[in-house]
């Protein structure tokens, strides 16, 4: 299949890289308005540059185009690539609103073409893994679950003209660092219901926050605690998930592996395991607690263990390829990362405003529907706490 790229920046690599690796994807054309890193990304990567969407579009008819420019700049040019019939694959944050991501949804709904969106962590074998046991029950009911991005940018990061500020990067960490881990809590955990969060500027020299939290009550009736943060020198990046059944976690910063998975059993649940209780014999709340073979405490998340994929752009972009040529659908879906930049939404529109926000409030009717600001002249997450 024919991809491209536009926008040449620092990301454009992580995609080009995998599509070479992924095989049966070739690299037809590049695109930036500045022309040495459309020449410079041409030259690494045996590709054609252009100085715009459009030319490349008319020129190369890719399958896919990779759009890797300023998020504040996505919905434009998806729109014009599903305007050409062909497919995008968005670098997350996908959009800036949920308005503009309405707008490229209509603009699909009239397209041949198909719009993904890059939510890596998504397709590591240990999220598979735990997305499979969570949604079966073998894990046991989920109940309290901790989602932190504490990542570390210094100053200098903001020197481009268009970081930090609303209508170049969109937001702060929420948006642009932790959704990536907020993507992954709810691909793990399912809806969520409403959001009471606070987001505050301490340090860094941008018009919206460098640090926020949550807490979050899920449609199943489990509770989360949600931490973004630029602030912090000792990078990590962490899920936690207690269940009725043990205690699920990956800590890692950019990407995680298999090594970076652990499931703890619940005591209860492994002293149950010991009394031999036949395989298939459930507690209440669902969870297999033993195996009379062995005597010892089931261990679902061991026994799940397969092909270790790390959490990379590869992962995800070797299965869109895949998926597209034989004929799937990638379940990354435009559609399916609403939850997520609802998520994000209500998480500003609460810290804002000062109050809980529910999922369903946030119709187009909404204040924070239009823009994460909610364009208010001083929403409060600017107030700096700068001396």
């Amino acid at each position: 299949m024919k991809v491209a790229i536009v926008g040449c920046g620092n990301i454009s690599h992580r995609h080009a890289e995998a599509y070479a690796k992924a095989g049966r994807a070739d690299l037809v054309g590049v695109a930036d308005v500045v022309e040495a890193k459309a020449r410079a990304a041409a030259e690494k990567y045996g590709a054609t540059p252009y100085p715009s969407v459009t030319e490349l579009l008319a020129a190369e008819a890719p399958d896919l185009v990779s759009v890797t420019t300023p998020p504040g700049s996505h919905a434009e040019i998806a729109i014009e690539v599903l305007a050409a019939g062909k497919s995008v694959l968005l670098e997350k944050p996908p959009v800036l609103s949920l308005a503009e991501l309405d707008e490229v949804a209509r603009a699909e709904e009239a397209s041949e073409g198909s719009v993904w969106v890059v939510f890596q962590h998504r397709h590591g074998s240990g999220a598979v893994r735990a997305a499979d046991l969570l949604g079966r029950g073998a894990l046991g009911r989920p109940l309290v679950a901790v989602c932190e991005t504490l990542w570390f940018r210094p100053r200098s990061y903001f020197d481009p003209e268009w970081r930090g500020t609303w209508v170049g990067e969109g937001g702060g960490p929420t948006l642009g660092h932790g959704i990536h881990q907020i993507d992954l809590l709810l691909h793990l955990l399912g809806p969520w219901r409403t959001i009471t969060a606070s987001a505050v500027r301490l340090e860094r020299p941008v018009e919206f926050e460098d640090v926020s939290t949550a807490l979050v009550t899920f449609e199943s009736g489990a509770v989360a605690t949600v931490v973004n943060s630029l602030l912090s020198p000792r990078e990590l990046s962490r899920i936690r998930i207690d269940t009725s059944g043990g205690t699920l976690e990956v800590n890692h910063v950019y990407g995680y592996s298999d090594r970076d998975w652990t499931f703890h059993p619940a005591p209860d649940a492994a002293k149950a395991a010991t009394l031999g209780l036949d395989p298939g014999v459930r507690q209440a709340d669902g969870l297999l607690v033993g195996t009379a073979e062995s005597g010892a405490a089931a261990d679902p998340w061991a026994a799940s263990a397969g092909e270790d994929v790390p959490s990379n752009h590869e992962a995800q972009i070797t299965r869109l390829v895949d998926d597209l040529l034989s004929g799937r659908t990638h379940e990354t879906t435009l559609a399916s990362t609403r939850p997520t930049m609802e998520f994000v939404t209500a998480l500003y529109a609460s810290s804002i405003t000062g109050g809980p926000i529910h999922r369903t409030d946030l119709t187009p009717a909404h204040p924070f529907y239009r823009a994460l600001h909610g364009n208010l002249p001083k929403p409060q997450v600017t107030e700096s706490f700068l001396p």
